[in-house]
């Protein structure tokens, strides 16, 4: 003890300090010699668990050190050093991430029980489900919606602009149907008719469209200008005040030398001969 503090005060003659900064640093010293010595007896008790733990911390950095240099190496990695990187800069939305985990989480865990007993009231419901969706039929619908998503989508939007419009027509409609309550009550009446008196006629659907369309179009050659001012004509010797003059055999005769009567006979006789022709087959 002796030869070391000969030692230390040799050492100090050699130094250049002065008298007050060694009497400030003693005063130092003497202040905190409490902490200085827990601080040693720190550094014992750290050098004492240092030597029991060193044989051990060996052995397991021998045992561990291919993982060690399997660490080191994915540390080491170019993925690894972006996805830090890339951690670094995203730390805030990283943070948040986190937070909205921790809040699901929780709401999981809140959840979780009431999902239980939600199942196990309806499980045979479930059951049936399940048996449902793992038909070949269920299959191939999804299959096709699949493959038909576009076509969907449009008819999802035709529908909603469809409803869109019925919602703006229907108030119109119903005020329509309320102030024609009657003629549509007749008009239901006469397709009742119709109906009625198609039952009584034994036809095919097929003969009865036929038929409706023989008079319609009937109807579109009957509404010819020409032929309508020609029947107009000839009906207004029934509908004029004075009548015609009465005409016997040579009144007869004597119309046959008439322009006009020759045509109204020529095409009358036309008309017959046609007529006959049609009823001969």
């Amino acid at each position: 003890m002796a030869q070391k503090d000969q030692s230390v005060d040799g050492d100090f003659d050699g130094t250049a300090f002065e008298s007050a900064e060694v009497n400030k640093l003693a005063r130092t010293l003497e202040e905190n010699d409490e902490e200085l010595a827990e601080l040693l007896e720190l550094l014992v008790v750290v050098q004492d668990l240092s030597e029991d733990l060193a044989p051990e911390l060996r052995e397991a950095a021998h045992d561990s050190r291919e993982p060690i240099a399997e660490l080191r190496m994915a540390l080491e990695s170019e993925d690894t050093l972006v996805l830090v990187q890339r951690v670094g800069e995203n730390a805030d939305m990283l943070v948040e991430l986190l937070e909205t985990l921790e809040v699901a989480d929780d709401l999981v865990s809140d959840l979780a029980p009431e999902f239980q007993t939600i199942i196990r009231e309806n499980r045979e419901t479930l059951a049936r489900l399940r048996v449902a969706l793992e038909r070949e039929e269920t299959l191939v619908l999804l299959e096709r919606l699949g493959e038909n998503t576009d076509t969907l989508i449009e008819l999802l939007e035709l529908l909603d602009v469809t409803y869109d419009l019925a919602e703006d027509i229907i108030p119109e409609a119903v005020n329509v149907a309320r102030e024609n309550r009657k003629p549509i009550a007749e008009l239901r009446m006469m397709v009742a008719g119709f109906a009625s008196t198609y039952a009584e006629a034994d036809l095919e659907p097929h003969q009865l469209g036929q038929n409706l369309g023989n008079m319609l179009v009937l109807g579109c050659q009957l509404g010819d200008d020409e032929l309508i001012d020609a029947v107009e004509s000839g009906l207004g010797a029934f509908t004029e005040e004075e009548p015609p003059k009465k005409v016997g055999m040579f009144g007869m005769l004597g119309a046959l030398r008439d322009d006009d009567v020759k045509q109204g006979l020529g095409v009358l006789i036309e008309f017959l001969r046609r007529m006959g022709a049609s009823r001969a087959k």
